[in-house]
C-alpha cells in the first residue's frame, strides 16, 4: 500500500503530491479519499470511524476545535495544521510529519512523544520503524496504561460455574444432573464475582503480548515502574488464553463508563486499536477513516515542560483551573503556559515559526503576554518556538513603552523576548542521523542551552 507524505501548518499543491516509495503521482482515488477526509469533522470522525488523537481530551488541545477538519482543500491545495501522525482512508494512506523530519524519519516528533507520554519510564534504545502509527500506538498505549494502573487494576462482576461442596452460589440444576449423579460429593453452582480476571483486564493482557510478540520485546526495555505495572496485569488474568484474542476485541468494542475507572476507557480504545492494527490499517474496514493523530502545539509545550518543571516552573491547566493567575479578586484568572514567580518570568510556547519581523506574533499573543507579565509583576516575558536555524537563538524584542505611564511604574521596565529552540535536522547538522539516539545527543545540548539561558539571564 503507497502512502502520501504531508508535513504539518504547509500548504500542498495535490498536482505536485508523490507517494513515498515511488515517487510516482497520486492516483485519483487517492484525491478523492483526501477529499473525503477533509469534508469530515475531527469530532465526526472520532466518534463514528477508527481514529485516535492525543490528547484525547479536545478541551485540553490548545489549536484542535472538534468541529474543524484534519485538513483543508482549497483551490487545488491540502493545507495542513498542527496535527501530525497517520491517517488513511480505505486504501489510500497519509503519513503527516514536522517540519523538522528528514526524509522519512520523522525524530522529532518521536522524541517528543516519548519524552511526553513515556517520560522516564521509558529507554530510547530502538530504532523508528517504517510502520510509524505502530510506534506511535505503543507510546499511546505506555501513557495510558500507567495512568491507569494509578487507579488501581479494574474490577467488575464476573459469572462464574464451579462443581464442588462449597454451595456459595445458585445452583445449576441441568449441570448437576449432568455432572453430579450419581451422587459424588459436589454440587455445581453459579456466583457472580467481583473480579480482577475480566474482560478489560484481558483485553489489556493480549495488548501486552501482542505488542510484545510485534516490536519484538518492546516492553522488555521499559523501566521497572511499567514492567511492575505489566507483572500486575499479567498475575491479574491468569485465565489468559491467547487464542480467545478475537473473543476478547469482540467483548471489548463498546465504550467503558465507569464513574471511579474512568482512566480504562482511553486505555481500552488504544489496546483495540493495537489489536486490529493490521486489519484497520489495510482496508478491511471500507470506507472507514483510521489513523492516530497528535496536536503539534500541545505536545511542544508539554515537551518544554519537561525541562521547565526541574527549574521550578509553574504550568496552569485552564481546564482544571490550576495555578492560574488572579486578575479580578478571584472573578477573572488567567493561565499562561509558564511562569516562575521567584525568576520574574513568564513564558508561552508557540509551535508556529516565528521571523525576525515578528510579523507572526498575534495581536492577542502581544496582548496576552503583556498582561501576564504586568500582573505578575516579572522582568521578562516570551516566546519559546522550535527552529531549525542555529544562527540565532535568543532575540530580544524590547523594553515595554512607559510613555504613557512613567509616574506609575518609575522603576518597572519589564522586556519581552522570543527563544528560538533548536531542533536538529538536516539543516543544523552535516551528517544524518542513523537512528533516534544520535538525535537524542543533539537535542539534548538545545535543552542544555535552553537551561542555562533561563538559569542565567534571568537572575
Amino acid at each position: 500500500m503507497k502512502c502520501i507524505p504531508l508535513i504539518d501548518n504547509r500548504s500542498h499543491a495535490i498536482k505536485d503530491l508523490k507517494y513515498f516509495e515511488t515517487e510516482k503521482t497520486i492516483s485519483e482515488e487517492d484525491i478523492n479519499s483526501l477529499k473525503e477526509i477533509s469534508h469530515r469533522t475531527i469530532k465526526d470522525i472520532i466518534e463514528n470511524d477508527n481514529l485516535l488523537i492525543f490528547p484525547s481530551d479536545l478541551n485540553k488541545s490548545k489549536d484542535i476545535d472538534g468541529n474543524k477538519t484534519i485538513f483543508n482543500i482549497y483551490n487545488n491545495e491540502v493545507r495542513t495544521n498542527n496535527l501530525m501522525g497517520f491517517i488513511g482512508y480505505n486504501e489510500t494512506q497519509i503519513k503527516i510529519t514536522s517540519r523538522f523530519a528528514s526524509e522519512d524519519k520523522d525524530y522529532f516528533l518521536h522524541y517528543m512523544l516519548q519524552k511526553v507520554l513515556c517520560f522516564n519510564i521509558f529507554d530510547l534504545q530502538h530504532s523508528t520503524n517504517k510502520d510509524d502509527s505502530f510506534d506511535f500506538l505503543i507510546y499511546m498505549f505506555i501513557h495510558f496504561f500507567q495512568k491507569a494502573i494509578r487507579q488501581g487494576i479494574y474490577k467488575s462482576y464476573q459469572k462464574r460455574e464451579y462443581n464442588d461442596a462449597n454451595v456459595r452460589g445458585a445452583i445449576d440444576i441441568n449441570r448437576h444432573i449432568k455432572n453430579n449423579i450419581p451422587f459424588n460429593g459436589k454440587v455445581a453452582y453459579k456466583t457472580r464475582e467481583y473480579s480482577y480476571d475480566n474482560n478489560i483486564t484481558q483485553l489489556i493482557r493480549h495488548t501486552i503480548e501482542y505488542i510484545n510478540t510485534k516490536s519484538k520485546g518492546i516492553l522488555n526495555i521499559a523501566k521497572e515502574e511499567v514492567k511492575n505495572s505489566i507483572s500486575q496485569m499479567i498475575e491479574a488474568t491468569s485465565s489468559y488464553d491467547k487464542n480467545k484474542r478475537q473473543n476478547i476485541i469482540g467483548k471489548n468494542l463498546k465504550k467503558l463508563n465507569h464513574p471511579y475507572f474512568y482512566e480504562y476507557e482511553p486505555l481500552r480504545k488504544i489496546c483495540v486499536q493495537i489489536l486490529r492494527h493490521e486489519e484497520i490499517k489495510y482496508g478491511r474496514e471500507e470506507n472507514k477513516i483510521y489513523g492516530i493523530l497528535f496536536d503539534g502545539a500541545y505536545l511542544w509545550e508539554e515537551y518544554i515542560y519537561t525541562i521547565l518543571k526541574d527549574l521550578n516552573f509553574k504550568h496552569p491547566r485552564n481546564k482544571e483551573k490550576t495555578d492560574g493567575i488572579n486578575l479580578l479578586n478571584n472573578k477573572w484568572s488567567v493561565y499562561p503556559d509558564f511562569y516562575n514567580y521567584d525568576k520574574k518570568i513568564v513564558l508561552d510556547t508557540k509551535y508556529k515559526m516565528l521571523n525576525k519581523n515578528n510579523e507572526e506574533i498575534d495581536g492577542s499573543d502581544k496582548h496576552q503576554i503583556i498582561s501576564y507579565v504586568y500582573t505578575l509583576g516579572a522582568k521578562k516575558g516570551g516566546f519559546v518556538y522550535p527552529s531549525e536555524n542555529k544562527e540565532f537563538s535568543f532575540d530580544n524584542i524590547g523594553i515595554l513603552n512607559r510613555e504613557y505611564n512613567k509616574n506609575i511604574l518609575e522603576d518597572y521596565s519589564p522586556s519581552i523576548f522570543k527563544y528560538a529552540f533548536l531542533i536538529p535536522n538536516k539543516k543544523s547538522n552535516e551528517e544524518n542521523f542513523e537512528n533516534i539516539n544520535d538525535f537524542k545527543k543533539e537535542i539534548e545540548k538545545s535543552e542544555n542551552d535552553f537551561e542555562k539561558k533561563i538559569e542565567s539571564e534571568f537572575q
